[in-house]
């Protein structure tokens, strides 16, 4: 996992939990700024993926329902992301649970408030992937093998890690190279390593040519639930606007509703047409379950994987999941 260029002084008194609040899923009654017709200010940021709930809710309304004025900026990697908060540029940010567990063990006073998308238990988006004519049918056959990541240390490169333990094997007898999600067709087919690990719309491009099969879906069977993107705030930031982070995650509900209604797949298409400035072939049904409720029993096991494969550094601190979500998150 990639460290954190920047150091941080513990958090203050201040920056604490809070220990007074409501229970998970409790009624958010309006404030003062809502009755007289004010909005509150937010800045979210969000990654190159799973956008679409967020411009929903400020297209169709929602952000205004709950008395809020979000400015929405697009983001990069969920470490730049994180970054970004802990600078106090921006309010909310998306990241990843990976990037949470390795920051908060370095001390970095962040927490999760919500979960976006997912990890599907049902339709898979990311997978192994080998020649067919490679002889490689199950991941026992890729010992001694070369398997291509977009990320060393990253999602894929665990769960196969897990994976290959579960098959009585040992992490280290498969050799893990780095290779863009862009270019893993081309080092498939040119024989430069013998699976690939792709995801998204990489992924369904190479699963479904007729020179490729897929071997095995790990992320599905030991993520299944967990957030694929969650949002984060700092401590200090969620202690002073506790009802603003309730508010947003009230009106990402309405705008996960609206984008999970087939008849608004359309809208949706849009909206990633205007993000990406590319034309949308595959309109017809979402592309990503989303869900604001965060999995603690997934999220939980996926840190003991990070902790056990040697991913995050300072083992030591590494807290629960209980420790890493906000309190007043919803959760299940």
């Amino acid at each position: 996992m990639r460290r954190f260029g920047f150091s941080l002084a513990a958090s203050s008194a201040a920056a604490a939990l809070l220990t007074s609040c409501a229970q998970n899923g409790a009624p958010v009654e309006q404030t003062d700024n809502e009755l007289h017709g004010d909005k509150d200010s937010v800045t979210a940021i969000h990654a190159p993926v799973n956008y679409e709930p967020l411009y929903i809710a400020e297209q169709h309304g929602y952000f205004d329902d709950a008395g809020l004025e979000v400015t929405i900026t697009a983001g990069g990697t969920p470490q730049d992301n994180l970054a970004q908060i802990m600078g106090g540029s921006a309010d909310l940010t998306i990241t990843s649970w990976d990037v949470l567990v390795s920051s908060t063990a370095e001390q970095i006073p962040a927490l999760a408030v919500a979960s976006n998308s997912v990890v599907s238990n049902s339709v898979d988006t990311s997978g192994l992937v080998v020649r067919t004519d490679s002889g490689i049918t199950d991941v026992e056959d890729l010992t001694g093998r070369t398997v291509a990541f977009n990320d060393i240390g990253g999602g894929p490169h665990v769960v196969t890690m897990q994976a290959f333990r579960d098959a009585g094997l040992s992490e280290d007898q498969f050799e893990a190279v780095r290779i863009p999600f862009a270019s893993m067709q081309a080092a498939l087919e040119s024989g430069q390593v013998d699976a690939a690990f792709p995801s998204d719309s990489f992924y369904r491009q190479v699963a479904e040519h007729e020179n490729f099969q897929v071997i095995a879906n790990p992320t599905r069977e030991y993520r299944a639930g967990l957030p694929i993107t969650l949002w984060a705030a700092t401590e200090t930031w969620l202690q002073e606007n506790a009802d603003i982070a309730e508010r947003f995650t009230h009106a990402m509900d309405s705008a996960i509703e609206f984008y999970e209604d087939e008849s608004n797949a359309e809208a949706v298409s849009a909206i990633r047409e205007e993000v990406t400035g590319e034309a949308q072939t595959n309109s017809e049904a979402p592309q990503g379950e989303f869900n604001t409720a965060i999995d603690l029993e997934v999220s939980q096991s996926v840190t003991d994987a990070l902790v056990e494969f040697g991913i995050v550094e300072d083992a030591q601190n590494v807290k629960t999941a209980d420790e890493i979500v906000w309190e007043r998150a919803t959760t299940q």
